[in-house]
């Protein structure tokens, strides 16, 4: 986390208020790109990113360490998230989208053609595998990260990654997508 970064949250903790706003421009994209995978409306993504802004507001001070704040933002919204899409669906199966700028990099995917879209890609995993797959390619967050947000442990991170990889190249063998 660069020191510009700290700044404004130690600013935002002093009741800056446009330092809180700055802060939470700064990680707008990625809370909407994170709340798309598991929310399916606009509707109910900026609803998602509403709640966790008003809840990050009212709890800024629990923050124990600045390192962590965007790990426990996401936190935040990964929780809002999954209470938004409980209460509008009962359906286990529901669709889910993913934006379709985000792309894969990684080297046992490098052959995989640029169009691609990442969505594409996701159809094959399941909510979990999606969730990780964004928060470590889409956003860039860490295995420790994500098991720190996921509150799952690290080991298990790394191995869903690594499984959904397989199942990604696996559905790339099946679809014929080289030729």
């Amino acid at each position: 986390m660069d020191n510009d970064f700290v700044d404004l949250i130690e600013m935002a903790l002093k009741n800056d208020s446009n330092a809180f706003n700055i802060l939470i421009h700064n990680i707008e994209p990625e809370m909407y790109r994170i709340a798309k995978v598991r929310l399916k409306n606009d509707d109910d993504i900026y609803e998602a990113m509403q709640e966790t802004i008003i809840l990050i507001f009212k709890h800024l001070k629990k923050l124990k360490n600045v390192s962590f704040f965007r790990t426990w933002a996401m936190r935040i919204l990964i929780n809002e998230c999954n209470k938004i899409y409980k209460k509008s669906t009962n359906d286990s199966k529901r669709c889910l989208e993913c934006d379709d700028n985000i792309t894969l990099q990684d080297n046992s995917l490098e052959n995989l053609e640029s169009n691609l879209s990442m969505q594409k890609l996701l159809d094959c995993l399941n909510d979990s595998e999606r969730l990780i797959m964004t928060l470590y390619y889409g956003n860039d967050f860490t295995t420790k990260e994500i098991s720190n947000i996921l509150q799952e442990p690290e080991g298990t991170i790394k191995s869903k990654i690594s499984r959904s990889k397989i199942k990604i190249k696996e559905y790339i063998k099946e679809e014929n997508i080289y030729e």
